[in-house]
């Protein structure tokens, strides 16, 4: 899914194009300005939220709070940005220019938050449909992330951490599940208690009590359990982008807004949550329909174009993996990369 052009969603293109030999950028958003300054200056990279500085031999914390701050008392912000005890000649530290935010950036590159994406599970060990992954499948892959020490989060956690609210575990990761099948709950449910781990359902309202579909007392169960959210997949599963014919207006917006505003009040009045995340049936998008989003106070979005999320990550353009049912585990471990390499020294 290409989501170029709907606003400061980030990409690697623009990620790279923004700082061309440095390779980075933090810009897939569109309100950051990113300049590179001259080869001796001290500053590498600078955006308006933070500024990277290479550090000469006499500098410490207070020097550099002093310099870029303007207030040598911030040391320690820079050092707790940095996770070091005291700067070294010639290391790239993070100077944050906004004590809100944490950007787990450094020379080496940067942290992202991976999402798992699945909608059907099946019982044994294969199944012929690619969305339908197999109960032994998930089970292995549930075990993978639990042995090798993942951190199994929630949007809600993912969403803060956006806002600049604190840091997540290294091995931070995300599990969702499209559609609102009732193998949700006959299968995958059973495996997330087992391992103690969350999930988001994200269902279109019209599907739900369907022959193959989850009830909304199979989600109130799950829902219960606070391991399990239950979220929207918009109201009849719909392209959220314009249509062949369709024009972007009055009729367009009025659409779409209705994929998203009543499937909120079904679930809100089924299920007593307040839906505040949105997941783009089809990976689809517009910035009408980003726009709508903002206005009623969702805090994520998200498509199924593959990648991490980085601290700086639009959140409602979030990437997302899909899994499917031929991915082996080679497969499955290429998407939870959890850290973006990149090289400024």
């Amino acid at each position: 899914m290409d989501v170029a052009g709907v606003g400061p969603a980030f990409s690697r293109w623009a990620f790279r194009a923004c700082l061309g030999l440095l390779a980075l950028a933090f810009a897939g958003c569109a309100t950051q300005q990113v300049q590179v300054e001259a080869p001796r200056d001290p500053v590498v990279a600078r955006t308006d939220d933070f500024v990277l500085v290479r550090a000469a031999a006499a500098d410490t914390f207070a020097s550099l709070a002093k310099t870029y701050l303007n207030d040598e008392s911030l040391g320690p912000r820079i050092a707790k940005a940095n996770d070091v005890a005291q700067p070294s000649p010639g290391r790239i530290l993070v100077v944050p220019l906004k004590a809100e935010k944490h950007w787990q950036v450094d020379a080496d590159g940067y942290q992202v938050v991976p999402i798992l994406c699945y909608h059907q599970f099946g019982p044994g060990k294969r199944t012929r449909n690619k969305m339908e992954v197999s109960q032994d499948a998930f089970e292995s892959q549930m075990a993978f992330l639990k042995t090798n020490g993942y951190s199994v989060i929630t949007l809600g956690q993912l969403s803060r951490y956006l806002a600049g609210e604190g840091t997540l575990p290294a091995k931070s990761v995300v599990i969702t599940i499209d559609d609102g099948y009732r193998s949700a709950y006959d299968i995958a449910y059973p495996i997330l208690k087992k391992y103690g781990f969350h999930a988001t359902v994200y269902t279109y309202t019209d599907f739900i009590g369907g022959g193959l579909a989850l009830t909304w007392a199979e989600m109130k169960e799950m829902l219960d359990s606070g391991l399990i959210a239950v979220e929207s997949h918009s109201k009849t599963h719909t392209s959220m982008s314009l249509n062949p014919g369709e024009v972007d207006g009055p009729s367009y917006a009025e659409r779409v807004r209705t994929e998203i505003t009543v499937p909120e009040g079904i679930i809100e009045s089924k299920l007593g949550n307040n839906v505040r995340d949105f997941a783009y049936p089809y990976g689809d998008m517009s910035p009408t329909v980003i726009s709508i989003l903002k206005d009623r106070g969702y805090r994520t979005g998200t498509t199924v174009q593959r990648g991490g999320n980085p601290a700086f990550a639009d959140p409602l353009v979030l990437r997302r993996d899909m899994v499917y049912s031929d991915d082996s585990m080679a497969d499955f471990q290429k998407y939870l990369a959890v850290r973006e390499s990149v090289d400024l020294r």
